[in-house]
């Protein structure tokens, strides 16, 4: 790897029962730990050992594995793969992630270990820790852990007030963004950069004891990192998913510099180039730069509480107070108890509040912590005027702001969770993700739907079908949104334009007058 590495070696007990096998001899079983540092690492003092001197270095941990492993008579839950095998953990720092396999083969050969056994690691070889940082000056990173910096407002904007897993820490005691740090799950990530899966914390911040360096020593300046959750990603991210998920952690820290004014080339002043650890160079790989989603999101929440509240009833006000002030995880029926309404009219505050409020797997909470803080702060201000506070001149210059950012089209999708499904027997598939309560409920929304779509998308809506399931009449399938309000025009009552005609041509009509039944035209009604 073009250094010379210090390596030491040890092993413990392991636990382990020793192997039923004829060919397998040993009665202690242990695992083996192999050491490393770099010598030119400025924190090595001859023993690679000492964790302190691993800054630039790690430990590769080597555990036996066999088929029905046992501690004390009791099965171990590894995975069984039928035959041997070897774990191998790498823990290390300020090492390409890439390098690894190469690392751990260097370090097997040192000790007369073949690295033949290390040639190809299995597929289910996972990642648990990546992190990538850059390292900014002291006065050029204050705009990332600001109130209205990427740190903060992801925390305010993306989670849930009760969802989830929730995180954002603002340590300032020792100095401006000592420790400044908020967690992303993956569900949220894609919110903050499209096409982004991992659940991942953001962190500024400087060494436990950063009065003991001076400007001209690196660990003086603080780091922006952006790490991999393992415990906040529901898919496990394999070894050979090293480049995507390596990817996604750059263009997350590149983005927020992008997005706080930091230029995110080499020639850019912010970025201190004599960390011994970190070379300040640019690079060829291609990373995605997008705009920031922020601002956007939070003049949306903030226009969703202003066209809201001036309209809300007695209901919408206590439901909102209920989610302010109540702790924990609410049900429609416990806000329904706590607030003595009928669940039924909890469900009617539930959509007419679409935007403030989410309800999911049963469970209410206000869309995110930005929303919460322009509730309580209306909420305080408006005392008895509540239902008045905003009056008919903000909630006209909403309706202006709506109309001029959003088509009717988005709007209806976003209200009703319409998803574009691709389908092989129609033009197009469109989904509802909302349960109305019955078959009405669900033809009022098909008449919104079709009404947005021809004004906002094509007037043609011949072979768009539509499925939405209520909580009365379970899945309901209309085959055409063209002829969606004909009479019998719903999931096994469908009948094509060809039936019919052929059904028309086929009726006898001379028959039908011979019978005494008038003429279409002669009917009155009756």
């Amino acid at each position: 790897m073009g250094q010379q590495w210090a390596a030491a070696f040890d092993y413990d007990k392991s636990g382990l029962d020793p192997w039923d096998n004829p060919t397998f001899d040993i009665e202690q079983v242990r695992e083996f730990r192999f050491y490393f540092a770099a010598k030119s690492s400025p924190h090595y003092n001859g023993n690679p050992q000492n964790r302190e001197e691993r800054v630039h270095g790690g430990t590769i941990t080597i555990r036996p594995r066999w088929p029905n492993l046992t501690s004390d008579g009791e099965l171990v839950s590894v995975p069984q793969y039928g035959e041997p095998y070897i774990d191998v953990q790498v823990q290390a720092s300020n090492i390409p992630h890439e390098k690894y396999l190469t690392l751990v083969q260097r370090m097997m050969d040192s000790y007369s270990i073949s690295s033949r056994y290390f040639d190809q690691p299995h597929p289910d070889s996972h990642i648990n820790d990546l992190a990538y940082y850059v390292r900014l000056y002291r006065d050029a990173s204050g705009p990332l852990f600001a109130p209205d910096g990427p740190i903060a407002r992801c925390h305010t904007l993306i989670q849930g007030d009760r969802s989830g897993y929730r995180k954002h820490v603002e340590d300032n005691t020792k100095l401006p963004g000592y420790y400044v740090t908020a967690t992303v799950e993956d569900e949220k990530a894609d919110e903050l950069i499209r096409g982004h899966r991992l659940g991942k914390e953001l962190k500024h911040y400087y060494p436990n004891h950063p009065e003991t360096y001076e400007p001209d020593e690196a660990p003086y300046h603080p780091k922006f990192e952006v790490s991999y959750q393992t415990s906040r990603t529901d898919d496990t991210v394999r070894w050979d998913d090293l480049d995507d998920a390596r990817r996604e952690l750059e263009e997350t820290i590149l983005n927020c510099l992008e997005w706080t004014g930091i230029a995110t080339t080499a020639k850019s002043s912010e970025f201190v180039d004599f960390d011994p650890y970190w070379s300040l160079e640019d690079t060829t790989e291609a990373r995605k730069m997008v705009q920031c989603p922020l601002p956007k999101i939070e003049d949306e929440q903030e226009h969703r509480v202003m066209k809201l509240w001036g309209d809300m009833t007695t209901a919408d006000r206590d439901v909102t107070e209920m989610l302010l002030t109540d702790g924990g995880k609410v049900s429609p029926q416990e806000a329904a108890e706590k607030t003595g309404y009928t669940y039924r009219t909890i469900r009617t505050v539930i959509d007419r509040l679409e935007g403030l409020i989410r309800h999911t797997y049963g469970e209410l909470e206000l869309e995110s912590k930005k929303i919460q803080q322009e509730l309580l702060k209306r909420v305080r201000a408006a005392g008895d005027r509540f239902q008045q506070e905003i009056g008919s001149a903000t909630m006209e210059l909403a309706d202006a702001i709506e109309e001029r950012t959003r088509s009717r089209w988005a709007r209806v999708r976003r209200e009703y969770a319409v998803s574009e499904v691709e389908a092989d027997d129609c033009r197009k598939l469109l989904k509802v993700g909302y349960m109305p309560d019955d078959f009405a409920e669900a033809k009022k929304i098909l008449r919104e739907i079709r009404t947005a779509y021809t004004e906002s998308v094509s007037s043609n809506t011949y072979g768009i079908h539509v499925v939405i399931e209520t909580v009365e009449t379970g899945r309901e399938r209309f085959r055409d949104l063209r002829n969606a309000f004909q009479k019998g025009y719903r999931r096994g009552d469908y009948i094509s334009r060809e039936e019919q005609q052929r059904r028309n041509e086929s009726f006898d009509f001379e028959a039908w007058k011979a019978a005494g039944c008038p003429p279409a035209d002669e009917w009155n009604g009756g």
